[in-house]
């Protein structure tokens, strides 16, 4: 096991990106329209360079997996609605099948992209179901080794109300195959990114409840100061720093080891955060009593954006009973050798 620790750049990273979102509040549902409909976060992105990590090929910047998932992490602790989950994952399979097309040209340059899921939202396909779908944006999606484009229908309803959905219809443009090495690459890579969302949603909703605790007044006094109301928030912190402990891990991980052994790593990661993830928004809904369960509360935001995240790619069955049918060839493979 190898402790990842952030270095001051990366710190730097992590501090820039919640400070633009800072500067770009998510509160209310005019909001999510006007983050997405002028892009004002999403061209400050763009401009500093932020969709580019994912690429980033420069000999002093070695780990575009964890740079790229400590900005995933900022941006779902403020619940931000830019798609910027979707054209880090559709960049990545991009990269993978076509390193100098003029599609990565059109994403660097601004254009959202967004990835294409099959119905169940557990696996990449050719058509199906858009993930965090932006403004025009660039949608990519796989058939076994092969990426491609696809058209993108009507919207969906979605459940998380901060990353659109929509109908993927096909009849897009073949863009190359990639390598089963690339393609188990990329598949660790999204999974980090996706424990790095759950990290950033779990951690912006406990913060939000332990900010209500300090205010909300109860017999005379803040509920924060119940060693109930305590003890529940300590709860949730020590697993949020879990999940954040092996999220940096698994990110990682697909930069430094084989694409076979980060991927066990990712597939774990993904276990455990999708696991405890809703755990840990159903407490904060819990501090914020009956106003958590209301439309005017962000509490359910960041379980919408938890209970999305859990399902994509496959939730913590679908991670463990991959990882044990890995196991169980691996284990038959060698039985057969001897």
């Amino acid at each position: 096991m190898t402790w990842v620790a952030l270095t001051n750049e990366q710190r730097m990273l992590a501090g820039t990106t919640a400070q633009m979102v800072a500067d770009h509040p998510t509160v209310t549902d005019a909001e999510v329209e006007r983050q997405r409909g002028t892009g004002e976060l999403w061209g400050a992105m763009v401009a500093n360079g932020l969709v580019a990590l994912v690429i980033a090929e420069q000999p002093d910047d070695d780990e575009p997996t964890l740079n790229a998932a400590l900005v995933v992490e900022q941006l779902a602790r403020g619940v931000s609605a830019v798609p910027y989950l979707g054209t880090v994952l559709a960049l990545g399979l991009l990269h993978a099948a076509a390193p100098h097309g003029a599609e990565i040209t059109e994403v660097l340059a601004g254009r959202p992209g967004c990835v294409v899921v099959d119905r169940t939202l557990s696996a990449l396909a050719p058509h199906g179901i858009a993930v965090d779908v932006g403004p025009g944006a660039l949608a990519v999606g796989a058939e076994g080794a092969l990426v491609c484009t696809a058209a993108l229908g009507a919207d969906l309803d979605a459940l998380d109300l901060s990353r659109p959905l929509a109908d993927a219809v096909g009849g897009g443009t073949e863009l190359g195959a990639i390598s089963s090495a690339a393609g188990t690459r990329w598949h660790a890579q999204a999974l980090a990114w996706l424990c790095a969302d759950l990290v950033g949603t779990c951690t912006g909703a406990l913060e939000g409840a332990v900010a209500h605790a300090r205010v909300r007044q109860q017999f005379g006094r803040p509920i924060g100061s119940f060693q109930a109301v305590q003890q529940l928030c300590a709860d949730q912190l020590v697993t949020v720093e879990a999940c954040r402990s092996i999220t940096w891990q698994a990110a990682w991980a697909v930069d430094a080891l084989e694409p076979s052994e980060a991927l066990v790593q990712a597939q774990m990661a993904k276990a455990y955060c999708s696991e405890v993830a809703r755990t840990v928004c159903e407490a904060a809904i819990q501090v914020w009593g009956g106003l958590g369960m209301t439309w005017e509360c962000p509490a359910h935001r960041y379980l919408r954006r938890a209970l999305l995240d859990r399902q994509l790619l496959g939730d913590e069955r679908a991670q463990l009973g991959a990882i044990v049918d890995e196991r169980l060839v691996t284990a038959a493979t060698k039985t057969k050798v001897r």
